[in-house]
């Protein structure tokens, strides 16, 4: 079932952008971005991880070793100290663990546990499921236009940031 969290509903909506124009109307790409993220923290609700904390099980579960906290944060796009109150957290519960870096003792190595894996692998289909409901409640012919705009647009934003 999806449902969008009480966090983005009931929030002014701005007239929308006459549809006749070739601008897309950044205020609903924003407006998109954050029903979206209301709706993917109501999948994950039943997993009690917030998307940050998915994000950053996510990120370990892909990583082929462990991760310094200064590199979940830059993937994350946000400050060092908001991920070591994060990681606090998921150390809490027994999802990741932390250990010294051998190569720098300044800082601390980041380690999916098993447990961390099961979840983040749990909630990764929650997610995806999400996802999937949203993409088909539009037209298959939305769906097809969306996706290569989509696609044209990161290939131009990714060309952009390689200048």
């Amino acid at each position: 079932m999806i449902s969008v969290s009480s966090s983005s509903q009931g929030r002014h909506k701005e007239p929308s952008q006459d549809s006749s124009s070739a601008e897309p109307s950044w205020d609903t790409v924003r407006e998109v971005y954050l029903a979206m993220c209301g709706v993917m923290q109501g999948a994950l609700k039943e997993y009690g991880l917030l998307i940050s904390e998915f994000h950053t099980l996510a990120l370990c579960a892909r990583a082929r070793e462990p991760l310094t906290l200064k590199f979940i944060a830059q993937s994350l796009g946000v400050t060092p100290a908001a991920v070591t109150d994060l990681v606090r957290r998921l150390v809490k519960r027994g999802l990741i663990e932390l250990s010294p870096n051998p190569a720098d003792h300044r800082s601390r190595l980041v380690t999916l546990t098993p447990s961390g894996r099961t979840l983040v692998l749990q909630a990764r289909h929650a997610r995806r499921q999400a996802h999937r409901d949203i993409v088909l409640m539009i037209s298959p012919e939305a769906r097809q236009g969306l996706l290569r705009g989509l696609a044209e647009l990161r290939q131009v934003i990714g060309s952009l940031q390689e200048v």
